[in-house]
């Protein structure tokens, strides 16, 4: 990673006002949607292995799943759904996740991917915000799913992958039509490009989930870079397609004709395996999961020389990790990007070059600056601020909710991210924190991500997460929860005095330590910092 920069190569961004541009080349594509794109893409990969579930052994080639997405795309019809109505998905990865997604743009209706561990009211909120008029759900989310409907005068239609009671079986709706109707389907053309393909989820780190609009063209215009290349590569993610990793891992790998290796759920030690024994090239793999695969040391005893490529994000991969993981396989490219779910994906990434830790610098079609949060003016190198952020790629808005839409992106455009960062004299974007996590102690800021960064130096601790605990006098105080290293033995004290010896006394861990036995993880593999957030403010002194 700290490499020198190629000699003489062209500046890949461009620098105005304290404004970084990447590169501009709005999307001049043929195709006019998604649902377009995939049918062609799948058409010309035919009998080339498009999918492979490492757990069932099930093997999908481009033309058997072509041959699923067009009869499920007949049933839709079948069903009366017409264009703008909403088909929502709520499973883990497996080979037919993906299909009534695709069927979705094949008739220009909008697919919405639930997450599938989502409890009651999370599932009543969603419900009512999208209102579907189809939900696929795996058999492990259909009670919650059913018991949402019972208590709200939604009335859709809820189809299994699998078998549950009350419901339409999935595969009932593939064997329902022959592969003669499946041959004779064509996909529907779209005459608006802006118009929604699909509602993705904000992560609701600070309530509940908000549904991002994302055009056609935003979404060919995020297909169409080449920050991401799954050519001739097998590939492994975990995301599932409530995540926009997930959801545009997916489209990329069928535009290009990539293999995926699907595995419903990460875990250190399978992750290795799973790369020796399929032989994958291209790795996506979320922060947390990245410090876990290190510390858990299974990497050393396999065999990973067909990785040529790891690909990080979602929360802030330390220059340490990096550079850790980057010792342990010196064969592979390892690359971190930022990016949120509202500007389409991807907004920097990292070349080979850059700094350990950076986030890189802007790719194509977007403009990055930080800001003042107050006045907005754009700040210079090496000043902290929030990351405002244009694109091509943006959303259409949040779904139903024009406020949330106008507290975001501002009159100008500019999409705030609510995270602090600052870029450094070379460009290079550097992600500190959530600002909206930032703890506040007796007038100081606290960054939770400084403490966590020396405390994953303590050679005991395996994952550790702090937030804030509610103070009547302080305003708040800072708790650690870890996980511990196996067969590692550390105090609550031990670790209160680490911090306290390393870092300036604002940092000092009043509201102590926490051990768990495991972390709560979101569907992309981050640690559920809501649940711990609402489990330290029980702790609240009264």
């Amino acid at each position: 990673m700290d490499a020198d920069k190629p000699k003489n190569e062209q500046p890949l961004f461009e620098v105005e006002n304290n404004v970084y541009k990447g590169p501009t080349s709005p999307y001049s594509g043929t195709y006019k949607s998604i649902g377009e794109m995939v049918w062609k893409k799948i058409n010309g990969f035919s009998d080339k292995i498009a999918q492979f579930d490492a757990r069932t052994k099930e093997t999908v080639t481009y033309k058997e799943l072509q041959k699923k997405i067009a009869k499920c795309a007949l049933w839709l019809q079948e069903q009366g759904i017409k264009p703008d109505d909403v088909v929502s998905v709520c499973t883990h990865n497996h080979v037919n996740a993906l299909v009534p997604c695709l069927a979705a743009t094949y008739v220009n209706a909008i697919f919405n991917p639930w997450d599938e561990e989502m409890n009651l009211p999370t599932a009543l909120h969603v419900l009512q915000l999208t209102t579907p008029k189809i939900i696929f759900c795996n058999e492990n989310s259909t009670n919650v799913v059913l018991q949402a409907i019972h208590e709200t005068k939604c009335s859709p239609k809820v189809v299994v992958f699998g078998s549950h009671p009350k419901t339409i079986s999935f595969a009932s709706i593939l064997s329902g039509y022959s592969d003669a109707q499946a041959a004779h389907f064509r996909y529907v053309e779209n005459d608006n490009m802006k118009k929604a393909v699909c509602i993705l989820h904000s992560s609701g780190t600070t309530g509940m989930p908000k549904g991002v609009e994302m055009s056609n063209y935003a979404m060919l215009s995020m297909n169409a870079d080449s920050v991401i290349d799954l050519n001739e590569m097998v590939s492994l993610w975990f995301s599932s397609l409530y995540w926009i990793s997930g959801t545009i891992l997916s489209l990329k790998a069928i535009s290009q004709g990539a293999k995926i290796i699907i595995y419903p759920e990460f875990d250190e030690e399978m992750t290795c395996i799973l790369i020796e024994k399929y032989k994958v090239t291209w790795l996506f793999i979320g922060t947390s999961m990245t410090n876990r695969l290190i510390k858990a040391g299974y990497v050393k005893n396999y065999s990973l020389l067909s990785l040529k490529m790891i690909f990080c994000g979602g929360a802030i991969l330390h220059q340490e990790t990096q550079r850790d993981l980057k010792h342990i396989l010196p064969h592979v490219e390892i690359l971190q990007g930022y990016g949120m779910t509202e500007i389409g994906g991807i907004a920097t990434c990292q070349n080979s070059y850059h700094k350990a830790g950076s986030c890189g610098i802007p790719v194509l079609n977007v403009q990055l600056k930080i800001a003042d949060s107050n006045s907005g003016k754009a700040l210079g190198p090496n000043q902290m601020g929030e990351a405002w952020l244009k694109s091509n790629n943006i959303m259409n808005g949040y779904y139903r909710n024009p406020e949330a839409t106008r507290s975001t992106i501002d009159e100008e455009g500019w999409l705030h991210s609510g995270d602090l960062c600052y870029i450094d004299e070379d460009g290079e974007l550097f992600v500190i924190d959530r600002l909206k996590d930032l703890i506040k102690y007796r007038g100081h800021q606290i960054s939770p991500a400084e403490v966590e960064t020396v405390l994953l130096t303590h050679p005991a601790i395996l994952e550790v997460a702090v937030v804030a605990v509610p103070h009547p006098t302080d305003d708040e105080h800072p708790i650690a929860y870890a996980t511990k290293k196996p067969g590692a033995e550390v105090t609550e004290k031990e670790i209160i005095n680490f911090v306290a010896n390393n870092m300036m006394d604002h940092f000092k861990l009043r509201a102590g330590v926490v051990f768990l036995d495991t972390f709560p993880y979101t569907g992309s593999g981050k640690i559920a910092k809501k649940e711990l957030k609402a489990m330290a403010k029980k702790l609240a002194v009264q």
